[in-house]
């Protein structure tokens, strides 16, 4: 028997042995026909057909399921669709983020805070500017002229409150106003100091008590630009940070601005300025200043230095912070938008395609630099021909000439300087 189990076995291994296997009682089977054969090997492969399917199924695979056998019904998948009637949900394709634009508020006019800050800036001048007189050696009465009509007076005090208009009407905060400030009393103090030998405390005296009476009140009353505190904004709030925050940029920009405007006086000294001042400007007291050459360019460097940084505080400084996403909010909350082609009128497509091509940093330097060169052309024929002694008014007209000039070729360069930031 034991003979028997090893041939069956060894036909389940390998079908195309032919087993020899006797019947229980030991008599030896008859020879097989050949008919019988094909049936033994046929039954033999189903058998191992069989045993095949068991041992795969022992080791976890899945048995090709024989003839009348049962076969294992694979699980229903879960439906991915939604059953009718549910509400259908659209999926929006996500699209990429843009720069959030920056939201600035055009700020009213509030004539009460302008008319507080009139009436602090006059009555601080007036204070500061009595001090003044006591610090300085007096030397600059003997050359000043006094307001002979109640008219001459008027004038002044509305040119003023002109200026002190513009400066708010203009948006512009303290750090604005101070460099403001500075720059318009420069000419007549170089004037002062160069050819009517005033002394320089007091010329610094006088120019400090307008710094503080015209910027003070505007401290008070009018919250600071970001672009003059680049330091503590929020690093997503301002363009250009790292340039506005960097000191060799900002000392290298004061440095351009001054070399500009002492390059622009001395080469004026070289040609016409002497005579002009000559003709038209009595009671001079020198003009050696004017002949020294290139030995004299050092003491203008020196001279100008605190105007070239109120030019890079004043022009260079918030157009490279402008920013060209800027939806200005009008006073009633409306936002207003800078241009739109399908609705716009025949002079608002002539506005656009003459001045809208320009970046947002070049229209706030442009806007900044004809603001400072009107102010600087009135302040200067206004200060020296009707408070200097002796000078005509053809005579201002030509020597605020020089510093308009400059301003206009200080913007030019800055603009070129900082043509990478756009």
């Amino acid at each position: 028997m034991l003979g028997d189990l090893v041939e069956l076995a060894t036909t389940l291994v390998h079908p195309s042995h032919e087993p020899s296997i006797s019947n229980i009682t030991g008599s030896t089977m008859a020879p097989r026909s050949r008919h019988t054969k094909s049936s033994s090997i046929a039954s033999s492969t189903g058998a191992a057909d069989a045993v095949n399917g068991i041992l795969e199924g022992t080791l976890g695979s899945k048995p090709s399921s024989p003839a009348g056998t049962t076969t294992r019904r694979r699980r229903q998948s879960r439906s991915t669709t939604s059953p009718p009637g549910s509400p259908v949900v659209a999926v929006p394709k996500p699209v990429a983020r843009a720069a959030q634009p920056v939201v600035t508020e055009k700020r009213e006019f509030e004539p009460l805070k302008f008319t507080a800050s009139v009436v602090l800036s006059a009555v601080l001048e007036a204070a500061l500017q009595t001090g003044a007189a006591t610090v300085g050696v007096g030397d600059l009465a003997a050359v000043s002229r006094r307001p002979g009509t109640w008219a001459e007076v008027l004038g002044l005090l509305g040119w003023k409150v002109a200026k002190l208009g513009v400066y708010w009407v203009s948006n512009f905060d303290a750090y604005d106003v101070a460099s403001l400030s500075l720059l318009l009393h420069t000419p007549q103090a170089i004037l002062l100091g160069l050819f009517y030998q005033i002394s320089p405390i007091t010329l610094a005296s006088i120019a400090l008590s307008a710094i503080i009476a015209n910027s003070l009140p505007y401290y008070f009353v009018r919250p600071l630009s970001l672009s003059h505190i680049p330091s503590y904004a929020p690093k997503s709030s301002l363009r250009n940070r790292p340039i506005l925050t960097d000191p060799y940029t900002t000392l290298a920009t004061s440095l351009l601005a001054t070399a500009i405007f002492a390059v622009l006086l001395e080469a004026s000294f070289a040609t016409y300025l002497p005579t002009w001042l000559i003709l038209h400007f009595e009671g001079l007291r020198t003009l050696e200043p004017a002949h020294l050459g290139p030995a004299g360019l050092p003491t203008l460097l020196l001279a100008l230095l605190p105007a070239g940084y109120a030019m890079m505080e004043f022009l260079f400084a918030p157009s490279t912070a402008a920013t060209s996403s800027t939806i200005v909010i009008s006073p009633e909350g409306a936002p207003v938008l800078e241009f739109d082609p399908s609705t716009a009128t025949f002079w608002d497509h002539i506005h656009y395609n003459s001045w809208g091509w320009y970046s947002a940093r070049q229209k706030e330097l442009i806007r900044r630099t004809v603001v400072l060169a009107g102010l600087l052309l009135s302040e200067t024929v206004l200060s020296t021909w009707g408070t200097v002694e002796g000078v005509e008014l053809q005579g201002a007209l030509g020597y605020a000439g020089v510093w308009v000039l400059g301003t206009l070729v200080t913007g030019a360069v800055l603009d070129w300087v900082g043509g990478p930031s756009d």
